[in-house]
Formats: structure tokens, sequence, C-alpha cells
């Protein structure tokens, strides 16, 4: 009875040790999973912080296009100013000079009256005569016309003078009242130069804040991708640890994926690079070759289409899903020849090389991805 009992522990015990290890690679392979989740969600938030980065660098550049166009009117303006300032100064001067010559003109037709009285009244001291008295005084009828004509003449003489002097006034004051309306017209038109100037001022003000926010804007995104980046690597520590401890994930079986493309050069590698447009260390999720626009970019290995679109960092690209976890991304297209849920098989042409999103020139972004996260494409491809 208790050797029959003691056999049942046994069988017993052998029982839950075997449930044990049956179900012990299912839960090293769920923690696993739950890291390379993890890590597939910290790829796309970086990926997406990267892309936001980039919309806020195009609108730096875009705000400093116009800050640049702003400060060449602002340039223009204020040598509008600087001439109508001149010209208000050379009429101011003119109008001086003007009212010198009008004094100037005044000042000899009093002279001229004062003369002309004053000769009047030294006739009438010298024996209370007239003009008539003095003619007929003449002995003789030649010595009368003699006088007649002196008297006229220095009369006309002065007449004219002073009706010279008169007419000359007149135009000064005429040439005067030109020159400040002159005065006047560009006085208005310089009010409104400054307000124009202001109105510009004002506007390049705004952008210099609005370029203010979005460097700030930039930095802090650019923080976040650096933490994102660090939480990124950490991640993948973990997951090389639990790989190391034993954990596993299911992979599929028989992949022998080929050179997306025959032609061309490794222009980057997988891993930290100088990045060419943000000058700054990041993290390259795959390998770049250097191709002319337009050579054929071939599906690596057989699979599916589940992305076939465009957008800003990537430009056009495609994403072909080859089961158990494994895919590849081609990026920087310059034209797209499948759909989304087309069945590609291994070397078939699913694009074009180009130069689309940001890039400096034509090639193809190649990464292959494990249930998410990036991988690099030597351990997958012969290059």
């Amino acid at each position: 009875m208790r050797r029959g009992k003691t056999a049942y522990y046994f069988c017993m015990f052998a029982l839950v040790m075997a449930l044990v290890m049956h179900a012990l690679p299912v839960a090293r392979a769920g923690v696993l999973d739950e890291k390379f989740a993890e890590l597939e969600q910290m790829q796309k938030q970086i990926e997406e912080t990267r892309k936001q980065i980039e919309a806020k660098r195009r609108s730096e550049n875009s705000v400093l296009k116009e800050l640049e166009q702003i400060e060449l009117e602002l340039e223009l303006a204020q040598r509008e100013l600087d001439y109508l300032m001149a010209r208000m100064q050379y009429l101011s001067d003119r109008i001086a000079e003007t009212e010198a010559e009008i004094a100037e003109v005044e000042k000899k037709t009093e002279q001229k009256k004062d003369l002309f009285c004053d000769r009047l009244v030294c006739m009438y001291k010298a024996g209370r005569i007239s003009y008539l008295e003095v003619l007929l005084d003449s002995k003789s009828v030649s010595e009368f016309m003699a006088r007649l004509y002196y008297l006229r003449e220095i009369a006309q003489d002065d007449a004219r003078l002073i009706e010279e002097f008169k007419v000359l006034r007149q135009e000064l004051a005429e040439k005067k009242a030109l020159l400040e309306q002159d005065v006047q017209a560009l006085t208005v038109a310089k009010a409104e130069q400054e307000q124009r100037r202001a109105a510009v001022a004002s506007r390049s003000a705004d952008r210099e804040r609005y370029l203010a926010q979005l460097q700030q804007d930039r930095q802090k995104l650019e923080e976040v991708l650096d933490q994102c980046e660090r939480q990124s690597r950490a991640l993948e520590q973990v997951i090389k640890e639990l790989q190391a401890q034993g954990h596993q994930r299911e992979k599929k079986e028989g992949l022998s994926m080929i050179r997306p493309v025959d032609s061309g050069w490794v222009s980057s590698e997988y891993g930290n690079r100088w990045h060419p447009l943000l000058q700054d260390y990041r993290w390259h999720g795959g390998i770049d070759i250097a191709v002319n626009s337009g050579t054929p970019i071939k599906a690596a290995e057989d699979g599916t289409v589940i992305v076939s679109t465009s957008d800003s960092g990537y430009g056009y690209y495609v994403v072909i899903d080859h089961g158990g976890g494994i895919s590849t991304l081609y990026a920087h297209c310059s034209k797209l020849l499948v759909s989304v849920g087309d069945v590609v098989t291994r070397g078939q042409t699913v694009a074009l090389a180009g130069s689309t999103g940001v890039s400096t020139g034509p090639h193809l972004h190649f990464e292959v991805r494990v249930n998410g996260a990036t991988d690099d494409p030597r351990k997958w491809v012969n290059f």
C-alpha cells in the first residue's frame, strides 16, 4: 500500500515537472515578446519624433527665408526714408535761400522808396517848389524840355525799379509756396513710409518670436528623441541579456534574403552614425546603398506588402512582411510598383530608387525588422 502511494506521488511529481518544463519555454518566450513589443513601440515613437523634428526644421528654414525677405523690405524702406529725409532737407535749404532772397528784395525796395522820399524832401526843403515850378523856372524852351525829360526819367526809373522789385518779390513768394507744398507732400509721404516700415518691423518681430518658439520646440523634441534612443538601446540590451539566458522567440525557418539592388555601393552602415542633415550623431536603422535614380529595387524575400506609401522622412517606401515577425523596408524610392496586400516573390521589382524624403542623393535605404525592431541587415543579406 505504501509502495503504491509512493509510486503514485512519483508519477504526479513527474507529471507536474513535465508540465512545468513544457510551460517554461512559453513563459520565457512571453517575456521576450513583451520586451520586443516595448522596443517596437519605442522605435515607432522614435520615428514619429524624428518626423516632428524634421517638420520643425522645415518650418524654421521657411521662417528664416521669410525673415531674409523681411530684412530686404526693411532695408528698402529705410533707404526710401533716407531719400525722403534728404529731399526734405534739400527743400528746406532752398526755402531758406528763397526767404533770404525775398528779404533782400524787400530791403532794396525799401531803400529805393527811402531814396525817392529823400529826394522829394530835399526838393521841398530847397524852396518848397514842385515839379511844375522846376519846369516853369526854365530860361528857355530847350531847358524846359530838358528838365521835363530828366524829371520824367527819374520818375519812370523809380517806378520801374519799384515795380520790378514787386514782381521779383511775387515770383519769390510763389517759389517759396511751391517749395513749401513739396515739403508738405514729402512730410505726408515720410509719415506713410514710416508706417509701412513699422508694419514690416512688427512682422519681423512676430517671425522672430515664432522662430524662437520653433527652435525651442525642436530642442525639446531632440531631448525627447535622445531619451527615446537611450531607452531603445537599454531595451535592446535587456533583450540581449534575455536571449543569453535562453529566452527565445518564434522564428520563420528557411529565409534566404537577396541583395535588394544589383548595383551600387554601401554608403552608410547600420548603427550610430553622423547624420548629414541633422549634423549630429544619430542611430541609423538600416543600410544605405548608393545607386542611380530609377534603379530597380527587388524584394529581398517572398512576402506580402503591408505598407506602400510616403512620408516626410522615408519619402516613398515599401514594407514587406515575410512572416514570423520578419519584415523588410525599402525607402527613398522615386516610384512604387506594388500596393498593400500584393503578394511578391523574391527578386520581384517592387519600386525604383530615388531621393525622396530626407535624403542627400539617390540611394536605397534598406531595413530588416524583427517584430518591429530594426536588425543589422548584414545578418540577413550578403552585401
